[in-house]
């Protein structure tokens, strides 16, 4: 039996207490990483983080949640040189945090242009600036991104959403060219079509929900675990040949719908 193995390594996944950050959390946890995950702080959705730590303990695996704006750099430093202090290392890097607002490009103010960047693409920038040193110094390290089809589709309904996550492929190529001999292994994971909260928002009449499921040739909706099985795979030795991949899980949606 193939097995996914990261006992030992030490993850931290920025963006990680909802929807397709939850379940990368919790399967890395499960697979035996020591998890660090980020959330945002809203005592809204304290419930939902407190859920997930207990359900991780449950299954016998270790997680810390973290609150934390992932916009802000000197903040985001400052946890991956704690991480680092207290274990020593930081193998694993998912940068998860993003935002998205549909609207016409007309009604995109100067102010939600540079919001929506910041949220979806500065952001990262912050989470691979913070962690790069140590895993340089450790001459090892898996950065996986979490993109969107927008990219290749201009979906999403907005257009700073698709061009902050388009920039995220700047970021992948860069550290490929510059530090893939340093031992630093990224690539970028595009879901499209999974079942979050966010769907569901946008797709809550069951006539737009079939209509879109028509429209993806494996005949259904993507679920979390979709994406969070990939992210443990390509973060695994079973991810290590694999290097500034664009990876679409998506159904077959954008290519094929």
């Amino acid at each position: 039996m193939l097995n996914i193995e990261l006992e030992g390594k030490i993850a931290l996944v920025v963006g990680g207490s909802r929807g397709i950050g939850a379940s990368i959390t919790q399967t890395l946890a499960s697979a035996g990483a020591s998890v660090i995950f980020t959330h945002t702080g809203n005592p809204k959705h304290r419930q939902v983080v407190d859920e997930l730590l207990s359900k991780i303990k449950s299954l016998a695996g270790k997680a810390e949640a973290v609150a934390l704006d992932a916009c802000d750099p000197e903040g985001t430093t400052s946890l991956a040189n704690r991480i680092t202090k207290g274990h020593g290392h930081i193998d694993i890097l998912v940068h998860n945090a993003g935002r998205n607002l549909a609207r016409p490009v007309e009604e995109a103010t100067d102010e939600d242009w540079q919001l929506f960047l910041d949220i979806n693409l500065t952001s990262a920038f912050n989470s691979v600036r913070a962690v790069v040193p140590h895993m340089v110094n450790a001459q090892s390290g898996k950065i996986i991104l979490i993109g969107s089809s927008a990219v290749y589709s201009g979906g999403g309904g907005a257009i700073d959403y698709a061009a902050a996550k388009s920039g995220l492929t700047g970021i992948m190529t860069y550290l490929c060219k510059e530090y893939s001999s340093k031992g630093i292994v990224t690539n970028i994971v595009h879901p499209c079509v999974i079942k979050t909260d966010l769907l569901r928002e946008r797709y809550s009449d069951k006539v737009a929900k079939q209509g879109l499921i028509s429209q993806i040739p494996v005949g259904r909706l993507g679920k979390p675990e979709d994406i969070a099985g990939l992210v443990a795979y390509l973060a695994s030795s079973w991810g290590d040949y694999i290097l500034g991949q664009s990876i679409l899980v998506d159904g077959g949606r954008t290519l094929f719908g």
